[in-house]
């Protein structure tokens, strides 16, 4: 079973009540909230999957609907409030640093409104075409997450800190592990650590 996105109010739902019958519950599956660009979207997206095969659940607002109608009808408040949604229904969260970050109107916002909260939770991306010296200066306080190898270990951290293999095998499910994956799709974006 991958996680799945909680942006997704339908296949949430549908993968909710499949969980309820195996007794697992959101505390169960932990929620990464993805902070991006715009234009990074397919990043984002490839970012937001591979985090899904490793069991975890994401908020990736690509597919929020709620989000898309208010960014439509150009209502700021209801946006804000999506994005507020999203953040409190996410203990974790990734901000993806590109060069394109600098130019977002809402990854500020994203990070403002988590930092404190998210605290250690929180962490950043960096996409190996920026250099970290180019980084906000309000971002440089976090832990920055350079490739793969640092994204699984954060992983497996999140895995490993919400018992995940454990609760996952008692519940008769299968437990996939990091193994899975001897070439990383994500290395075209990260460094190589």
């Amino acid at each position: 079973m991958d996680g799945v996105n909680r942006a997704l109010e339908v296949d949430y739902l549908i993968e909710k009540s499949i969980r309820f019958f195996s007794q697992i519950s959101d505390d169960d599956i932990p929620c990464i909230f993805i902070s991006y660009q715009r234009r990074d979207e397919d990043y984002a997206s490839e970012v937001a999957e591979y985090i899904k095969s490793k069991q975890l659940d994401v908020y990736f607002d690509l597919e929020d609907n709620d989000l898309k109608l208010q960014n439509q009808i150009v209502n700021p408040k209801e946006v804000t409030n999506a994005i507020r949604n999203g953040l409190n229904k996410s203990q974790y969260m990734i901000v993806i640093i590109s060069p394109n970050t600098i130019r977002s109107p809402w990854v500020p916002f994203e990070v403002g409104y988590a930092f404190d909260e998210k605290g250690d939770n929180m962490k950043l991306l960096r996409h190996k075409e920026i250099n970290k010296n180019t980084i906000p200066d309000y971002l440089k306080v976090k832990e920055m997450l350079q490739g793969s190898s640092s994204l699984d270990e954060f992983l497996k951290t999140i895995r490993k800190n919400h018992l995940i293999y454990e609760n996952l095998m008692k519940k008769g499910e299968e437990v996939k592990t990091f193994s899975e994956y001897t070439n990383n799709p994500l290395n075209k974006y990260l460094d190589n650590e």
